[in-house]
């Protein structure tokens, strides 16, 4: 009896090994596979615009070595809008949120999906196309000047215009699109540089630059006045005309009675008119860069 037990153990236990074998020899042979496995899944570019083309990074491994492709779905605000490696929609805009879900898949069996993290849609940055200058023209007498553009911005966004003003090799402190003019001495001929950005809530334009010149100022009167009281028959006066940018004056009658006459340089009009008690005349002041201002006077017996 003992010997018919040993018997028996012995026989159960060489099929026991005799199996294990079995199963070794399958798994040996590849009978079975291993699913592929995503280790990192990210979507570029980081801070997408609604523009932006987005794109699933994938990096993966097979234990069995068999190449993988995947199934790439694509979410906004966690609705299935896609399939596909890239993701662009007309649908998008400003503030909505993104992501992909990627099964690998190696011929044989998937692999288990993997979620990426949103991406947020950013606004995309506003353009300025021209700036408007008022005035125009900027003479040392002016006083201030102000700055306008027309900007566009797909998004819609509130703008704020923003200048950097550079005086004289100077960076002034001071992003507002008007500038006080008087406060920084300028004479003919200065420039000023200007960069101009346009700023919504979160980005701002590419700087749009240009240039502001102090041009030639014409003549202006020192003290204004059309009606001047003089005796007809012995004329002496001195026009009140001066030149902003302190150039010299080249003076001229246009129109006046015969025997009056005017110093060139001086500005001074003389001479006689004999019985004549109240005449015109128009006159002309010219500085060297050609700038002119015609004034028209009225004179009187006292």
């Amino acid at each position: 009896m003992k010997i018919f037990a040993k018997v028996f153990f012995i026989l159960l236990l060489i099929l026991f090994i005799s199996q294990c074998g079995e199963k070794k020899e399958k798994r040996d042979d590849g009978d079975t596979n291993t699913p592929p496995v995503i280790n990192k899944l990210i979507l570029q570019p980081l801070n997408p615009t609604i523009r932006s083309e987005i794109t699933a990074r994938i990096l993966s491994f097979d234990k069995d070595g068999d190449p993988i492709t995947y199934k790439v779905k694509w979410f906004l605000n966690g609705k299935k809008i896609g399939e596909g490696m890239s993701f662009t929609s007309e649908e998008i805009a400003k503030g909505d949120r993104v992501f992909a879900e990627v099964t690998p898949y190696d011929g044989k069996n998937w692999g288990k999906p993997v979620k990426s993290g949103d991406v947020i849609i950013r606004g995309m940055p506003p353009k300025i196309l021209s700036v408007q200058i008022a005035p125009e023209s900027l003479f040392i007498t002016t006083p201030q000047v102000v700055v306008t553009a027309l900007v566009e911005d797909p998004d819609k966004d509130s703008i704020t215009l923003i200048i950097h003003w550079m005086i004289k090799d100077e960076l002034i402190p001071d992003t507002s699109n008007v500038l006080n003019l008087k406060k920084y001495n300028l004479k003919k001929n200065d420039v000023i540089i200007c960069s101009a950005f346009a700023a919504d809530d979160e980005c701002r334009s590419e700087p749009f630059i240009f240039k502001l010149l102090i041009a030639n100022a014409p003549p202006v009167f020192k003290t204004e006045i059309d009606s001047i009281k003089c005796s007809p028959d012995s004329v002496y006066y001195q026009l009140p005309i001066i030149d902003p940018d302190n150039d010299p004056l080249t003076f001229e009658i246009l129109d006046a009675p015969d025997n009056i006459q005017i110093d060139k340089e001086k500005g001074i009009i003389y001479g006689s008119a004999g019985e004549v008690t109240t005449f015109e005349i128009l006159v002309r002041a010219t500085d060297m860069d050609g700038a002119y201002l015609d004034v028209k006077f009225t004179l009187t017996s006292p």
